[in-house]
This record gives C-alpha cells, sequence and structure tokens, in this order.
C-alpha cells in the first residue's frame, strides 16, 4: 500500500503588501466615530461608563499605531533610496 501524506507541508506565502498608515488611520477615524457616539450615550446614561474608557484607550492606541506606521513608511522609503 502506497504511503499517504495527509498533512503536506507547503511553501509559505510571499507576505501582503500593507500600507500600515492606511490602516491605521482608518481604524483610528472609525474609534473617533465611536467615540462620539458613546459620548452621546453616555451624557444620556444609555451606556455603562467604562465604554467611554474603551474608546479613549482605543483611540490612545490608534494614535500610536499612526506614529508608527509614518515612521516604518519612512524608513522603509528611506532604505530603498540607498
Amino acid at each position: 500500500m502506497p504511503q499517504v501524506e495527509l498533512f503536506e507541508r507547503r511553501p509559505d506565502p510571499p507576505p501582503a503588501k500593507v500600507n500600515a498608515v492606511t490602516l491605521t488611520v482608518t481604524g483610528t477615524v472609525i474609534w473617533i466615530v465611536v467615540t462620539v457616539v458613546v459620548g452621546v450615550l453616555d451624557l444620556l446614561d444609555r451606556v455603562p461608563d467604562r465604554w467611554i474608557d474603551v474608546c479613549f484607550a482605543a483611540l490612545g492606541l490608534g494614535l500610536i499605531a499612526v506614529v508608527w506606521g509614518y515612521i516604518h513608511e519612512y524608513r522603509a522609503r528611506r532604505r530603498s533610496r540607498n
């Protein structure tokens, strides 16, 4: 009986080309909209207080990610010139 390979290892696909700045700016803009909506709902006492804290934390992380994306893109452009 022939040997059957059920779990054959395939080569890894090439890495995806992602624009980090566009991705993080889009996510941060979405969190800005969510923060405004949750802020209005919080003023009307419709949501728990911790929801606005989550929105502010996400905005902070989003801003850090945007700065990281710009630095990453800048370094990549500088490296490609040399």
